[in-house]
């Protein structure tokens, strides 16, 4: 089978490997889509410290089962970790790549996409970015025959999304702030939307802008011009957003959440962010801010495949780009040097 495997920064190579074979508890996975993640770009790009070289990416995906290989000794289910139905040869799933150890404290109290030890399939072990590939039963979520290939390669970004609004209690009717739309902006503004919130979107792409105004958002604005302070007072009657989502990972943009958002109000980070933060502590107090982290997705990936079965979520314009699975050096490429005109490139084997 073919493979894409990326051996150091900037070395992608397209590799000949044999089929994998499934271990007990797994199965083996024929691949229909794959989708190109933030995390694989920087991966290519040498800033993702948690990827270990050389290793085949690839985590977004729609696949289907083989084969699989039960496992003869029941494996003790992690909170929160939960499936509409175990996956049978023939059908046709999506990806859930935390590998978590289901041992530790979040992972015994139902949290496990914060797991002490996680591992993640396409980063410490390999992932879809093939014809073939081997993933455990639990991490995998049938797709309804409604759901096309195209919008279920895009369930794993909008489950983080899910996650985020989960993390935010976000209820309808509330007005809520999404600082960065890219990818996974726009997924978490998404959500918003299907739940009823009203949604303001800061970008200085306007690129970006306007998909985040095709996609539901109310009010759009542009931070290298637009004066953030008042068009949210005009948005919000005053009150500022009830919710801000922080999804740049940059500690201006993270100091400018807790500044924008209202009284009593909730922060919530996902943009990752390996620089210290500065805060005046007296604002926390003064608005008596919850600041909240979201990570990952924490059994959300059924949330996401419901939005999509229901079609209460359109995320098919993200997809930009289609590229065969032999041209992911090109899609990586495309990403880096053009992020203002790409989204989401998919590749199909």
């Amino acid at each position: 089978m073919r493979a894409i495997a990326i051996h150091a920064p900037h070395d992608v190579q397209v590799e000949e490997r044999p089929i994998p074979e499934p271990g007990p508890g797994e199965a083996l996975l024929r691949v229909r889509l794959v989708g190109l993640c933030g995390s694989d770009l920087h991966a290519f790009e040498g800033t993702q410290p948690f990827f270990r070289y050389p290793e085949v990416p690839g985590h977004e995906v729609v696949a289907d089962v083989v084969s699989l290989s039960p496992d003869p000794d029941p494996v003790p289910q992690i909170p929160a970790r939960v499936q509409q139905r175990r996956p049978q040869a023939g059908d046709r799933v999506v990806l859930d790549p935390s590998l978590p150890c289901g041992r530790c404290y979040p992972c015994r109290t139902g949290r496990y996409n914060c797991c002490a030890h996680m591992r993640v399939l396409g980063v410490h072990t390999p992932g879809a970015m093939a014809e073939y590939f081997v993933a455990p039963l639990a991490c995998l979520h049938v797709l309804p025959a409604s759901v096309s290939d195209e919008l279920g390669v895009l369930a794993e970004p909008l489950s983080i999304g899910c996650q985020a609004n989960n993390r935010a209690r976000l209820q309808a009717g509330e007005k809520c702030l999404i600082i960065g739309a890219g990818a996974v902006g726009l997924s978490v503004l998404m959500v918003a939307v299907a739940r009823g919130a009203r949604c303001a979107v800061s970008d200085p792409c306007l690129t970006r802008l306007a998909m985040a105004r095709e996609l539901g958002a109310a009010l759009t604005l542009d931070p290298t011009r637009d004066d953030l302070p008042r068009a949210l007072a005009d948005f919000t009657g005053g009150d500022g957003p009830a919710v801000v989502f922080e999804v740049v990972g940059r500690p201006d943009t993270l100091e400018q959440a807790v500044e924008l958002v209202a009284a009593s109000g909730r922060v919530v980070q996902l943009g990752l962010c390996s620089q210290p933060l500065t805060f005046a502590g007296n604002v926390f107090v003064r608005k008596e801010l919850d600041l909240l982290g979201s990570r990952l997705h924490g059994g959300t990936l059924p949330q996401a495949v419901e939005l999509l079965e229901t079609g209460r979520v359109q995320p098919h314009r993200l997809i930009t780009h289609e590229l065969p699975l032999g041209q992911a050096l090109r899609g990586l490429r495309l990403m880096s040097e053009q992020p203002d005109e790409v989204m989401k490139v998919v590749l199909r084997p």
